[in-house]
């Protein structure tokens, strides 16, 4: 009797495991994505120090905290966000060892050249493409930034081979640069506009 109380005990626990194992696979909730934050973009970078806590010492340092804060000149701007990662890979391939040590002349060009000072949305910017054996700009929309101006894209993946169904992605290419870089998060939505958030690969040497 306790043989066959033991062996129902085992089955019980394998089939535990096994049902933990197949609604699982291995996977972490982190919560629900929430693209909509009921503040403003300054508190917003705040909530997230791990991708923002380097920008937020850009931006003091250029002398733009009160745009972001929603206090500034425009009411509402679109950021096309840098990223701790992407400003550390400009130190290091500049020789700087804290962000207040790039000048601040510097800091502000490369923010400024990444606010536009209007809110935008994936949705608010067409299909396009920049040709790349010849750097034709087709469809798509350029609009000014605070200094210069950027040509922005997006782009449909087709899905289960139907066209058009697929993950919509945005790209930009500022005026100045001849490189053209895709969004990863987009659509971050403060009181006083919206982040378009850059990956950590974006490259400042080249915007």
């Amino acid at each position: 009797m306790a043989k066959i109380t033991y062996m129902l005990k085992g089955v019980i626990l394998v089939m535990v495991l096994a049902l933990g194992s197949c609604t699982k696979w291995n996977y972490h909730d982190g919560g629900l994505s929430d693209g909509v934050h009921d503040c403003s973009m300054w508190e917003y970078f705040h909530t997230q120090p791990h991708d923002w806590d380097s920008t937020m010492i850009m931006i003091e340092h250029a002398g733009l905290k009160e745009l972001f804060e929603g206090r500034g000149e425009h009411e509402q701007i679109t950021f096309f966000g840098v990223t701790n990662l992407s400003i550390l890979n400009y130190m290091l391939q500049n020789g700087y060892k804290r962000v207040i040590d790039i000048p601040v002349e510097d800091c502000k060009n490369i923010l400024c050249k990444l606010i536009v000072p209007k809110r935008l949305m994936v949705n608010d910017i067409p299909r396009g493409q920049i040709v790349a054996n010849t750097g034709e700009k087709v469809d798509g929309m350029e609009t000014q930034t605070l200094r210069g101006s950027v040509f922005m894209w997006t782009h449909q993946e087709p899905y289960m081979q139907i066209e058009e169904a697929g993950e919509v992605s945005l790209y930009i290419r500022t005026n100045s640069g001849s490189v053209s870089f895709r969004v990863v998060s987009t659509d971050i939505q403060t009181n006083n506009g919206v982040v378009q958030a850059m990956g950590y690969a974006f490259d400042l040497n080249k915007i």
